[in-house]
């Protein structure tokens, strides 16, 4: 019988450290600087990235910083813009409608700002 909760407690342990390893894993890291890359493909009239460029690289798992990347005044002007979707769209990055974030109405009201 103590074998049983000696294995039972076992697999808690090793289920608990398996989940902080996943909640871990899917933390993502938002830094407007992974921005950086894609500035020349924001711009209208430039090429597109390939899914493989460094700008695709940087934005594929930024979903969710979007929003918050609008506090940036360097990024804001190019992430409103209708060339910001083309260029996630490139990237296969579904790009979210930044008009429904808070920070869109504090930040950047105009396009090309």
């Amino acid at each position: 019988m103590k074998m049983y909760h000696a294995f039972g407690l076992v697999m808690v342990v090793v289920a608990t450290i398996l989940m902080e390893e996943v909640h871990l894993g899917l933390a993502v890291e938002c830094d407007s600087c992974k921005l950086e890359p894609c500035v020349p493909f924001f711009k209208d009239g430039g090429a597109l990235p390939s899914p493989d460029s460094p700008c695709c690289e940087n934005i594929k798992g930024q979903h969710g910083c979007f929003c918050g990347y609008l506090k940036d005044a360097k990024y804001c002007k190019y992430l409103v813009e209708p060339r910001a979707k083309d260029v996630g769209t490139a990237c296969g990055v579904k790009t979210p409608d930044l008009s429904a974030c808070s920070e869109y109405q504090v930040t950047c009201t105009q396009p090309g700002v």
